[in-house]
């Protein structure tokens, strides 16, 4: 994927206006850009203070690993291969502060907000089973794979942020996949 979800992460600052016209409606985290993250903006699991774990959110395999591509471009997160229509799970407990198709190249999106500034991303469902604002439970069924957004084949997208800067997922993991 590769694609920014910085907009997304970042609080919204909102300003009243009176008698203004409103222009069409834009998803408010979207920024016109599709670019990868800037390298700095990367982290490791390490230079994150607390150590934290997560569930795998779907069973399959791993057929993109996290970093940086031959072609130059840089994968924010893992995917991973799976059936059609397998349930996808939170990876941790926390709240949906985004669930939607309104990103290109992800498909069905969803991201959930967890404690200590942690944010995980799930995208190319087929179907979303959960709401913005809803609370989620670790392991509880949040959508099904897909192949929505730029994906030839079924499979879920799958990211750890720390604020907006994107981990490694594979070390936070609880090893069951």
């Amino acid at each position: 994927a590769g694609r920014r979800l910085e907009p997304l992460l970042r609080p919204r600052r909102v300003i009243a206006a009176r008698n203004v016209p409103r222009p069409a409606r834009r998803p408010s985290w979207y920024s016109g850009t599709s670019g990868p993250a800037p390298a700095a903006d990367v982290q490791s699991a390490e230079a994150v203070s607390a150590p934290i774990h997560f569930e795998w959110p779907v069973q399959g395999s791993v057929i993109s690993r996290f970093g940086t591509k031959a072609n130059g471009g840089r994968n924010d997160g893992i995917n991973i291969a799976t059936q059609m229509d397998s349930p996808i799970h939170a990876a941790a407990s926390g709240t949906v502060i985004y669930a939607g198709n309104a990103l290109k190249g992800y498909g069905n999106l969803v991201l959930i907000r967890h404690s200590d500034g942690y944010i995980t991303a799930y995208a190319h469902a087929d179907r979303i089973a959960v709401d913005k604002g809803q609370q989620v439970g670790k392991g509880q069924v949040i959508g099904y794979a897909g192949q929505t957004g730029d994906v030839a084949a079924p499979q879920l997208h799958f990211e750890i942020r720390h604020g907006v800067h994107p981990l490694d997922p594979k070390p936070l993991l609880i090893a069951s996949n």
